[in-house]
């Protein structure tokens, strides 16, 4: 069976707007340098919590079935390359949203959260948050310039030069990229570091502002151990011809 790669593209391409969509919703006309209050801060930790976990969902995703095809004996199956389709959608789909969390375009994202930690009341504001979250309690100011201070140093560990490659690949005509272009853009080394710190900035976040234990890494591990167990299960039927295609 022919696999639809022009279909899966033109798919990248539409949920590539659909997150565009969601971030220009809350651009501004200066959103470049726009910094958010607290309330907004407080508001917008769920969403880049949210958008942290799909990323990591779709990294999980495109290890597993890398796992499962590096582990088949028979490469060249047709089941194999369908699988590699998949890979390659959940590879793609993993480029698009890393970027969106942190487009510093958008009011939302960890980019507009970084330059409210730079306001001196940044630290009053995020101690009263905190002790606002169940169960309330007393500000605690020298807990919150900890958790600003660990944001901030992990902040410092992203790779401006992999995240503006991504840049470039989100300008490029995402629908018509060839899969072996990826390659120009990111590694896949870069994408999994980016992936990690994004991920532990949106789960910092949430603990900072909500007082919830919520990682988004944690769908990472899942995801690929659903896809690896599902998918080498299907090669092993199929080398089996225990599927009726």
């Amino acid at each position: 069976m022919k696999r639809n790669i022009t279909g899966g593209r033109v798919l990248i391409a539409l949920l590539y707007r659909l997150f565009s969509r969601m971030t220009n919703r809350s651009k501004s006309r200066s959103s470049q340098q726009y910094t958010p209050t607290i309330e907004e801060v407080v508001r917008m930790a769920p969403k880049l919590n949210e958008w942290a976990s799909m990323t990591a969902h779709a990294y999980g995703l495109y290890a597993g079935i890398n796992q499962a095809i590096g582990e088949t004996k028979d490469k060249a199956a047709p089941v194999v390359g369908h699988a590699d389709y998949y890979r390659q959608m959940a590879a793609l789909l993993c480029v698009v949203r890393v970027f969106a969390t942190v487009d510093r375009q958008a009011k939302i994202s960890l980019q507009s959260v970084h330059r409210y930690f730079k306001k001196p009341e940044s630290v009053a504001e995020v101690a009263q948050a905190y002790a606002a979250s169940p169960p309330q309690g007393s500000p605690n100011p020298v807990q919150s310039q900890k958790f600003i201070d660990q944001f901030n140093a992990d902040y410092a560990r992203i790779d401006w030069k992999a995240l503006g490659n991504l840049q470039s690949f989100r300008n490029t005509a995402i629908a018509h990229i060839g899969w072996d272009e990826v390659n120009r853009f990111v590694t896949f080394g870069q994408l999994e570091a980016l992936l990690g710190i994004v991920s532990k900035l949106a789960g910092q976040l949430t603990v900072m502002t909500s007082g919830l234990n919520n990682w988004p890494d944690e769908h990472r591990e899942s995801a690929r151990d659903n896809a690896y167990h599902k998918w080498s299960a299907i090669f092993a039927a199929d080398a089996a011809d225990r599927i009726d295609y």
